[in-house]
């Protein structure tokens, strides 16, 4: 399954097809399709790296779930992989993180906040183990061994609220947080109501501010792919029937 994604979002990745249409323009310069590619990759790449393209594809992901303010009681947190450089992490003999690292200040934040709330750390990759790094680090940071479960089974978003209750118990009176970036709560949010587990989405890693003017070409492409990911990522868990609804908001 993460093989099948991965070619799909190689045939849709934005800032690929600015490289696609760059080439074949220059491998058919001689005719005039060729300097129409020309033409079309530069246009994307003003689009899509100068005009507000990031901020306008990020802001509905971001913003679809506030952070919430209200929390008396906690039973249990979840965190989702993906903060973790696993590969980096296994040649240098440290936990090491990604851009994505929000993902566990956050949720070592709320641990000490809710100290009787249980604690999961969700997904994992292989050869490489993300789980392994977040092992490391957490327990490192002081949370108690006894108190945090590490569930390795799943592979994409939507395998771990399965794979999340084959290690801890749940019922429906208890109040579970769950804590991945922003810009990837809806599709998560979309996954753990299609299992039957209403969750109180607690979003972080937010990559867009109230301006949306940036002047950062790479930075301004890379949002628009990570945007773009997650759109089509809600898209494709839908279609496959992995999701019940398309984009979920608050409950």
């Amino acid at each position: 399954m993460p093989l099948t994604t991965n070619l799909i979002w190689l045939l849709v990745k934005p800032s690929d097809w600015i490289v696609y249409l760059a080439v074949l323009g220059i491998v058919l310069w001689r005719l005039a399709i060729g300097r129409r590619l020309i033409v079309a990759a530069v246009i994307l790449v003003l689009v899509l790296g100068v005009l507000p393209a990031a901020w306008l594809l990020t802001s509905p992901l971001e913003r679809r779930f506030p952070v919430p303010t209200n929390l008396d009681r906690v039973d249990g947190i979840i965190v989702l992989a993906g903060a973790e450089r696993a590969s980096e992490s296994t040649f240098y003999g440290q936990p090491l993180l990604n851009t994505a690292a929000d993902r566990l200040t956050t949720f070592l934040m709320l641990a000490r906040r809710f100290p009787e709330a249980r604690l999961v750390h969700s997904g994992d990759t292989v050869p490489d183990s993300q789980s392994a790094v977040a092992r490391k680090l957490l327990l490192g940071a002081g949370i108690d061994p006894e108190r945090i479960v590490f569930e390795t089974k799943s592979r994409i978003t939507c395998e771990s609220p399965r794979a999340t209750r084959e290690v801890v118990a749940v019922d429906a009176s208890q109040r579970w947080l769950l804590v991945t970036s922003a810009m990837h709560m809806p599709r998560s949010v979309a996954c753990f109501r299609a299992a039957g587990w209403d969750v109180t989405p607690y979003p972080t890693n937010f990559r867009i501010g109230p301006d949306p003017l940036s002047f950062g070409l790479p930075e301004n492409l890379a949002g628009v792919d990570l945007a773009a990911h997650e759109w089509v990522g809600l898209l494709y868990y839908r279609l496959r029937g992995y999701t019940r609804d398309l984009f979920p908001g608050p409950r």
